[in-house]
C-alpha cells in the first residue's frame, strides 16, 4: 500500500472514532432544559424530557417575581408541526411547589412543541416548549 493511501485511511478512521465519541458522550440535563414565558409566567420543563409513547411531562410555573402562582387550569398540547401531528390536549395536575404533571402521548421521535396553556383570572397565557424525543 502506498503512503498516501495509508494516510487517507488513518484520517477516515480518526474521523469515524471522533464522531462516535462525540455522539456517545454523556450530555447533561442542563443542555436540554426547555424554558419559555407565558404572559406573566415563566414555564420550565423539569425532570427528564418526555420519550416516544405515553410519557410523563412535568413543568414548573413561576411568576415574574419568582413566586408560585395558582392558575385555574394548566393543559399540555403536544404538536409536531414538521409532520403535521398533534395530540389531544391533556389537563395537568398540580403537584405542589409550582409543578404541574400530565402524561403526554408523543407518537414518534423528533422535535415536538408542547404548548402549555395557563388559565388564570379569566385570562389564558401560552408558552411553547420545544423538546426532542429519541426513538
Amino acid at each position: 500500500m502506498s503512503r498516501q493511501r495509508l494516510v487517507i485511511i488513518a484520517a477516515i478512521a480518526a474521523a469515524i472514532v471522533g464522531a462516535g465519541i462525540w455522539l456517545l458522550w454523556p450530555k447533561s440535563m442542563a443542555d436540554s432544559v426547555a424554558t419559555a414565558t407565558a404572559g406573566p409566567y415563566r414555564v420550565q420543563l423539569t425532570g427528564e424530557p418526555p420519550e416516544v409513547g405515553i410519557s410523563p411531562l412535568t413543568v414548573e410555573i413561576t411568576d415574574n417575581g419568582g413566586q408560585l402562582p395558582t392558575p385555574d387550569s394548566v393543559t399540555f398540547e403536544p404538536a409536531m408541526p414538521q409532520m403535521g401531528h398533534a395530540t389531544t390536549p391533556v389537563a395537568a395536575v398540580a403537584q405542589g411547589d409550582g409543578r404541574y404533571r400530565a402524561d403526554v402521548d408523543l407518537s414518534m421521535a423528533g422535535q415536538w412543541d408542547i404548548t402549555v396553556r395557563i388559565a388564570a383570572s379569566g385570562q389564558v397565557h401560552e408558552a411553547v416548549l420545544s423538546v426532542t424525543t429519541n426513538g
